[in-house]
């Protein structure tokens, strides 16, 4: 007779599953969820709002800066990222695995919008200067004519096109830290932006010249080949923002042509390198 005691268990070929988490626990993450996919939407609507409600005249530029961008945008992106962290978390803790994607895709979310956020803000007060105002000849910069300076007098807090003794802020910790010339912080953040000299006579040079602002989609607002003199105006996509550029052609001393370029923002502070990239751009194409 065998001894029972010592009788091996028969063999067991069927998989133990693990069990489900607790209805609690299932629960919890359905609601994280579908808050982690209501940021993932809300993130880059608060910003969409931001640019075209300004565009379209719903409010000013400080509502669409400091409260949605600077406010609202930081902390939906920082939830996002919180809660897609969780989400990730909970994919798999909880059994049915489910929720990776929401996770995942609210830390990217949530990651790169606080990424571009702490970008613009080191540009502002620690990359560029606090300019909005850039020429290819602080000395003796080109001026603009009657139509774009008529434009300019109907907005409201328009930047001032003089340019002697215009001073900036300048920050040091982000907090202001006195005032500079421009031309000084301009020379200093962008010493390549120079007059273009061009061994082609002006009224040669105007031609390409007028052609490069169109091929770069500015409305022209002026032409004079008279006085060497071109004015046009460039709309950003998203804000809408207008920055008003004009383009001096003058003979050069031992022949040719003298190129200057200036760009200045309508409104704003600080263009984040807006108009020192764009006369860069301009005379890099004519210059080809």
């Amino acid at each position: 007779m065998a001894d029972p005691i010592n009788t091996p268990e028969p063999a067991n070929d069927i998989a133990i599953l693990p069990k489900e988490s607790g209805a609690k626990r299932r629960n919890l993450r359905s609601w994280i969820n579908r808050l982690t996919w209501a940021l993932i939407i809300l993130v880059p609507l608060v910003f969409a709002v931001a640019a075209i409600g300004y565009k379209l005249g719903l409010f000013d530029l400080g509502f669409a800066f400091r409260t949605l961008n600077q406010k609202a945008g930081l902390w939906l992106s920082m939830l996002s990222g919180v809660f897609g962290l969780i989400s990730l978390i909970l994919a798999f803790v909880v059994t049915p695995r489910k929720g990776l994607v929401a996770g995942v895709i609210g830390l990217l979310i949530g990651g790169f919008a606080l990424g571009k956020l702490a970008a613009t803000k080191n540009a502002v007060y620690v990359e560029l200067p606090f300019i909005h105002d850039v020429t290819t000849d602080t000395q003796d910069p080109p001026v603009f004519g009657t139509v774009v300076m008529g434009e300019r007098a109907k907005v409201k807090g328009v930047n001032t096109t003089d340019y002697a003794g215009k001073m900036a802020p300048v920050f040091k910790d982000e907090k202001p830290a006195g005032e500079k010339l421009v031309s000084v912080l301009q020379t200093k953040a962008f010493p390549e932006i120079r007059p273009l000299v061009l061994s082609d006579p002006k009224d040669v040079v105007f031609g390409e010249a007028l052609a490069t602002a169109k091929s770069m989609g500015w409305d022209i607002k002026e032409e004079d080949l008279a006085a060497g003199r071109i004015d046009a105006t460039d709309t950003t996509f998203w804000y809408g923002f207008e920055d008003d550029i004009t383009i001096r052609l003058r003979d050069g001393k031992g022949g040719g042509t003298i190129v200057d370029v200036r760009s200045i923002s309508r409104i704003g502070g600080s263009d984040l390198g807006k108009n020192a990239e764009r006369v860069k751009a301009f005379l890099d194409r004519l210059a080809k």
